[in-house]
Formats: C-alpha cells, sequence, structure tokens
C-alpha cells in the first residue's frame, strides 16, 4: 500500500464517522453517505492525503461545498420537474359513477402514499401542493430552513413516483 493510501486510509478511520454526522446534518441521513464518499474521493483525486497541514478541515470544507452542491441540484430537479402536479387531476363529474369511483380508488392510493412518507416531509408536500405556499412560507410553518424543504420536496416527488410508476406525472 503506497503512502497516500495509508495516508488515506487513516483519515478515514479518523473521521469518517464525524464527517457523516456532520453530512447528515446538511443532506439528510440518504444522501450522508454519498457526500463523505465524494469527499475521500477528491482528496484520492488530487492525491493530497499524505501532505495536508490540517487533513479534517479539508475533509470538512470539501463535505460542506459537496452538501451545497447537492442542495443546489435539488433546486435545480424540482424546477424540471415541472412541480405541476395537480391534486385535483383525479377529482371527475360525478355523472359517471365509474370514474368517480376510479378517482375515488386513485385518491385513496395517492393518500396511503402520502402517509408512508415522514409527517415533516409530508406536510411540507402538501402545504406547497394543496394550499399553494412557497418554500420559504413553508419552511416558516414547520420551523425547518428552506434547504430542508428543498429536501422535503425531492423526496416526496421521488416517493410517489416509485409509488405510482410512470403513471404519476408531476
Amino acid at each position: 500500500m503506497s503512502a497516500a493510501n495509508t495516508a488515506l486510509a487513516g483519515l478515514y478511520q479518523a473521521h469518517a464517522t464525524e464527517l457523516k454526522g456532520f453530512a447528515r446534518r446538511r443532506v439528510g441521513r440518504d444522501e450522508a453517505e454519498d457526500v463523505v464518499q465524494d469527499a475521500y474521493l477528491h482528496l484520492l483525486q488530487r492525491g493530497t492525503a499524505a501532505h495536508l497541514d490540517q487533513p479534517r478541515a479539508y475533509l470538512f470544507r470539501t463535505a460542506a461545498n459537496l452538501a451545497v452542491d447537492f442542495a443546489r441540484k435539488a433546486k435545480i430537479r424540482l424546477r424540471y420537474v415541472g412541480e405541476t402536479f395537480d391534486l385535483d387531476a383525479n377529482v371527475v363529474a360525478l355523472a359517471n359513477p365509474e370514474s368517480a369511483t376510479g378517482a375515488s380508488m386513485e385518491l385513496a392510493r395517492l393518500h396511503a402514499a402520502l402517509a408512508k412518507l415522514p409527517p415533516l416531509c409530508r406536510d411540507a408536500f402538501l402545504l406547497n401542493r394543496v394550499e399553494g405556499l412557497t418554500h420559504a412560507e413553508i419552511a416558516g410553518r414547520i420551523g425547518v430552513s428552506v434547504r430542508t424543504v428543498d429536501r422535503f420536496m425531492v423526496r416526496a416527488w421521488n416517493h410517489l413516483r416509485g409509488h405510482f410508476g410512470t403513471e404519476f406525472k408531476n
């Protein structure tokens, strides 16, 4: 094992757990592992692990930058998703009983899918899609940051797409 690899392995053992906690607070549990892995990958690609004066600070700064990049990408994904999902799209005129029953079943499926989301994530999604609140308004109402609301929205959309597949269009 080369000196650079030995230094990198030592840095990983010394700081990975703390770095994961740091990343988890910034991007959430699901993405924290990716942020940490990317931080160490940046260090490996630069080949400077053995030569850094303050490797812990370098890793944490890299992880913080990667977390900011993640938040930016999440906002872009939300923008291009279109956010045009209309919760009233399944409401059909009651003149046709089959259509009304189908709409009722679809609404029940949507309700069941939303029930599987964490409460704050579900609330943020419904406040945005049903009440039309902005991410900043939602953040103020439920007591989280705008960035957290962005993550909640991405998570909710991904969850609903996973639940409904191609039939779910926002």
